[in-house]
């Protein structure tokens, strides 16, 4: 379940939209003053509902928000999917080398966990 958009507290300022980097939240209306998300695209990073100036953006019941991403070095292969992956660009290195995240790029969404094929990256939680 994804992260859904209270009506009664939206004002259709757009934020979220804007913020989110995979394209999961669109305008409801032709004058967009509502907004909506596409489930099927919402990988549940939450930048939205840190965006929010409204906190009209509800994550879905159990959510546990990512605290740190990183990769751990001995297991990493170097095979770049997670940078492939990353739409803020946060894992970088060199092929077939262990690769790093910059935390400073990094929101704390966990695809690039999800493309590891190594489980090579670690997800800590809050």
């Amino acid at each position: 379940m994804a992260f859904r958009i209270d009506e009664t507290r939206c004002v259709g300022c757009g934020a979220c939209a804007f913020t989110c980097l995979f394209g999961s939240i669109s305008a409801a209306t032709d004058d967009a003053s509502r907004y909506e998300i596409d489930e099927a695209k919402c990988v549940e990073c939450a930048q939205c509902s840190r965006i929010c100036p409204n906190d009209a953006i509800i994550a879905p019941e159990g959510y546990k928000r990512i605290k740190k991403v990183t990769i751990i070095p001995e297991k990493c292969k170097g095979c770049s999917l997670c940078s492939r992956a990353c739409k803020a660009g946060a894992p970088t290195g060199v092929i077939k080398e262990p690769f790093e995240i910059n935390q400073d790029k990094c929101f704390k969404c966990g695809v690039c966990a999800a493309k590891c094929k190594f489980e090579a990256i670690e997800v800590e939680y809050e």
